[in-house]
């Protein structure tokens, strides 16, 4: 397979500032699908009313979530509007990032090789260096930022979540400051969901997040390491 080269997976920093000069609060989610093979789809979502929402609706908001091949859909439900980017890959080594990087490391299978594949999934999301190139402030103006932050944001949330084929074996929490934000597990079967979810305001605020989760199932999953963007 030709190397497909995903310039700009969304940075969410940039959907801040964006939100922020239109005077409008959002919600953010996104949703990585691994499958059997190592594949899946990379799904951005962002709801937003007000100035924000009606940029988003007319498709004037400015904000894309990525500059490259992707499914882009606008949908509006009373006064909220959500723009969804579904962006599909082959394996997380097509992906080129920015401010975060994917992974996946297989560990083998078990019973001699003729049971299901031992999987790691990774996710490490670099806030502290989002913030850092598109917002320097001073030490004055990140104490007076997070402030703004928690007023603006306090009641919007960002949800993030991966499904994996097979069983879940370890979903790992995620620190930050003194708050825990402990994943939730759901599904049965052939796949399972975990979800982290926190207010949005936390994100914003955090250095760095590394979400984890252990999983077996059947299938190929060669390992797999996005690759930074310019690379």
């Amino acid at each position: 397979m030709n190397r497909s080269y995903w310039r700009a997976i969304p940075k969410a920093f940039v959907v801040v500032l964006c939100a922020l000069a239109l005077s409008g609060c959002f919600d953010l989610t996104q949703k990585l699908t691994i499958n059997r093979g190592g594949g899946g789809h990379y799904e951005i979502a962002i709801t937003a009313n007000g100035l924000l929402g009606e940029g988003l609706r007319d498709k004037k908001s400015g904000i894309r979530l990525t500059h490259n091949r992707a499914r882009t859909r606008t949908v509006t439900v009373g006064d909220k509007t959500t723009q969804t980017t579904v962006i599909d890959f082959k394996s997380l080594s097509d992906l080129r990032m920015s401010d975060e990087s994917l992974s996946l490391t297989n560990h083998g299978a078990s019973w001699f090789g003729l049971g299901p594949r031992h999987v790691t999934f990774r996710r490490t999301f670099l806030v502290d260096r989002a913030r850092r190139e598109n917002v320097p402030k001073s030490a004055e103006e990140e104490k007076f930022g997070g402030e703004l932050v928690q007023t603006m944001f306090g009641d919007h949330t960002y949800v993030f979540s991966v499904i994996v084929p097979g069983s879940v074996e370890r979903a790992a929490p995620i620190r930050i400051g003194r708050a825990t934000v402990a994943p939730k597990v759901s599904g049965s079967g052939l796949s399972h969901t975990v979800t982290w979810r926190m207010p949005l305001s936390m994100l914003l605020q955090a250095k760095l997040i590394a979400f984890q989760v252990d999983f077996s199932a059947y299938g190929s999953f060669p390992d797999a390491q996005s690759l930074p963007e310019g690379s």
